[in-house]
């Protein structure tokens, strides 16, 4: 008997409430599987656009002009 039909033998020898609690066991065990997968972040992107600082506050520039006027301009 492979390990799956002994796990299916003892659970179908359990009264229908204590299978239940196996099936929800087996979902939170599934689940602790699935949060170890997870990757954590990493903040290798910090600092990615620190060469163009000088372009961004430009830009924040220009933005306040055009939120404060009608017209668009370069």
């Amino acid at each position: 008997m492979t390990e799956n039909g002994v796990i299916e033998g003892r659970a179908r020898q359990l009264p229908p409430e204590f299978q239940q609690k196996v099936l929800d066991y087996i979902d939170s065990l599934l689940l602790d599987i699935q949060k170890e997968k997870i990757v954590k972040p990493n903040f290798s992107w910090a600092g990615g656009l620190s060469d163009i600082q000088d372009d961004v506050f430009s830009l924040q520039k220009k933005a306040l002009l055009w939120r404060d006027t009608d017209e668009v301009s370069d």
